[in-house]
């Protein structure tokens, strides 16, 4: 213990000592005051920062420079509260690590072949949407194609294989040791009956899929989306722990850096840039997303698209404090008219799939698995049903049953994802029935399990539908609006801007003449029916930035100021019956999403009194937020 506090003293000497030497570079406080603004922390403080760019702050109509160490503790002193004094140190520490960083991520070559000058970028493939959104649709009449298809590769045990999500537990292998279940995208084609175009979704079951990856998948479908006048093509990811990677992070990521390093240093001449995903996998993952959107168009009939949710919030917890939640189970049914077909459940929730991949003394985390995904599926096709799971604004949300005497022994995570899955498949199943006709239905009557449990008067298993009040489903009328929009985003944060520039990720980068980078993404907005309106959001993104929160206001935010943009419930300006959703990890996978004013980049857990900030570390910037909720606010206008 001795010999670590040594070495912290040592190491924060060192960065006093390097932000005192840069803080002399930086002109003084009295040349910049003009420039200063009167809120507290600006929110922006680090966006498009160049390296040793002081930073201040003004007090009493007097600014002070935190990047120097003495100006930032008088600034402490001056500070009204014990929340501004923290802000002022976190922020403190926040420029000295971000500096430190871009040491190291400024100067790296280029390994990465997909790099563009910003002169030369062409959007391609982004597909719009719908050019005109209608509010009503005299005759129309709904249609759904369903598929579903595995991703999971013939060789999968035979080769290696590594697995999305909790690198380090495992470090130096994630390798897929074992197969508990699949590795699928489920796919719907949809279409309103109105002549303007269908609109296919597709959900993979996995840790994340690159915008570039999706334009991939539309560019192998052009000719037949032209052909079957398919106008808009979304691809979500369930954000799953425990399937094979397909961002590039999670494999043997610093061999294949030192490998790039040497591709940029050599100019590609003795050594090749290595992808971070494995590319053959990923050719497979395209084409057999691409052939499970024909099968679905080839599957569509006629039928009543319907709509239910239920407050489930305890099967559901945050791990960002203070940030809150939308805690319902949104549930799409579609019933389709033809005798004897099944009808497709569409389920949106918010929480992360990452209970099988989490590494435990009697679970090794290497068992490939769609976690509670897959366990839903099964419980919906054993009964008769299509089934399609779609995240939704998920930053620090997880899954946690949340009813209380629940003492059933389930040692290896796979059990506990397994039982979370199967209980939301029941009440996906129960949403508009009464607590006794739960009791008659086959999946409760025929559960072993749970008639056991039952017999014991419940002593170990906490009924899921004790006390069950059941919902009103509604039917939605055929309208269907969808479009999408192009963002470019900054890649702010040095960590990301390394593995972007060494190529381990598939993200489009883009060079700007200024020498900082960005990344195409984009965003959308869907309307079904008259009244459910839908954010189509990239990344991780904080509920806070759909639906309002506290952290929103600058009183509750990291910086003390409030955000800068609108949120989505804002600029939809919604109606006492609207309903507002998120299709989360939608078209893209940025990390998380968080609103500006309550960002702080310093790597630590639990800040008091700000809660936990470690999202921050896989989120691109600072300004992704408003980036996107400025975009939102635009694209809502034009479809208005």
């Amino acid at each position: 213990m001795k010999t670590l506090k040594k070495v912290l003293a040592v190491v924060l000497s060192l960065l006093i000592v390097f932000s005192a030497v840069a803080a002399a570079t930086a002109v003084s406080a009295e040349e910049a005051a003009e420039e200063v603004d009167n809120t507290y922390i600006p929110s922006s403080i680090t966006c498009n920062r160049k390296l040793f760019e002081p930073v201040y702050v003004r007090i009493d109509g007097q600014p002070y420079n935190l990047l120097n160490p003495i100006q930032a503790i008088i600034a402490m002193t001056k500070a009204d509260t014990e929340q501004e004094k923290e802000t002022i140190a976190y922020t403190y520490l926040e420029l000295l690590f971000m500096d430190i960083l871009n040491l190291l991520a400024v100067p790296a070559p280029v390994a990465n072949t997909t790099f563009e000058d910003a002169a030369k970028y062409q959007s391609k493939n982004l597909m719009p949407g719908h050019l005109e959104f209608i509010d009503s649709n005299p005759g129309g009449v709904w249609s759904l194609g369903y598929d579903e298809s595995s991703l999971v590769p013939d060789d999968v045990l035979d080769r290696p294989y590594y697995l999305g999500g909790y690198l380090l537990q495992n470090f130096p292998s994630n390798t897929v040791e074992e197969i508990l279940d699949d590795m699928k995208v489920y796919t719907v084609v949809m279409d309103d009956g109105s002549g303007r175009g269908k609109v296919a979704f597709c959900t993979i079951e996995c840790i994340g899929i690159s915008n570039k990856d999706i334009r991939d998948i539309r560019a192998l479908l052009a000719d037949y989306a032209k052909e079957n006048n398919i106008v808009s093509i979304n691809v979500t990811a369930t954000h799953c722990h425990s399937e094979i990677d397909t961002m590039g992070l999670w494999n043997p990521f610093f061999l294949k850096m030192a490998n790039n390093t040497l591709a940029a240093l050599t100019s590609q001449f003795i050594f090749k840039t290595k992808s971070g995903p494995d590319e053959a996998f990923m050719q497979l993952l395209k084409e057999r997303t691409a052939q499970s959107i024909k099968d679905a168009v080839a599957d569509m009939k006629q039928g009543d698209l319907n709509f239910s949710k239920k407050d489930c919030a305890e099967y559901f917890s945050d791990d960002r404090d203070p940030t809150g939640y939308d805690g319902n189970l949104y549930v799409f049914r579609f019933d389709p008219y033809q005798e004897g077909a099944k009808e497709t459940y569409i389920v949106n929730e918010p929480a992360h799939p990452y209970i099988t991949g989490l590494k435990t003394d009697e679970s090794s985390g290497k068992q490939l698995s769609g976690d509670y995904t897959a366990a839903m599926y099964q419980t919906l096709t054993k009964y008769g049903y299509n089934f399609m799971p779609i995240i939704g604004a998920t930053l620090g949300i997880y899954s946690d049953r949340g009813p209380t005497n629940d003492d059933v022994e389930m040692n290896e995570r796979w059990m506990q994802a397994d039982r979370y899955g199967k209980e939301l498949a029941y009440i996906t199943m129960s949403m508009t029935k009464t607590e006794e006709e739960i009791k008659e239905s086959d999946y409760v009557k025929n559960n072993e399990k749970l008639q056991a449990e039952i017999a014991n008067g419940g002593e170990h298993y906490t009924l899921w539908y004790k006390d069950w009040e059941p919902v009103t489903e509604t039917k939605v009328e055929p309208i269907l609006n969808v479009a999408t929009k192009e963002v470019i985003i900054t890649v702010e944060n040095p960590v990301l801007m390394l593995v972007g520039k060494m190529g381990l990720v598939n993200h489009k980068i883009i060079e700007n003449a200024d020498g900082t980078f960005s990344t195409p993404t984009e965003i959308g907005y869907a309307e079904f029916g008259t009244n459910i309106k839908i954010a189509m959001m990239p990344g991780e993104i904080s509920p806070e930035l759909i639906y309002g929160g506290v952290t929103i206001d600058a009183e509750n935010s990291f910086s003390g100021t409030d955000f800068n943009a609108k949120t989505c419930n804002e600029s939809l300006d919604l109606k006492e019956d609207d309903v507002l959703l998120c299709f989360g990890l939608c078209n893209d996978e940025i990390g998380y999403i968080l609103n500006d004013n309550d960002y702080c980049m310093i790597f630590f857990d639990d800040m008091e009194p700000f809660g936990d900030h470690y999202q921050e570390t896989i989120a691109f910037s600072r300004s992704s937020g408003s980036s996107l909720m400025n975009a939102f606010e635009e694209l809502v206008k034009i479809t208005k």
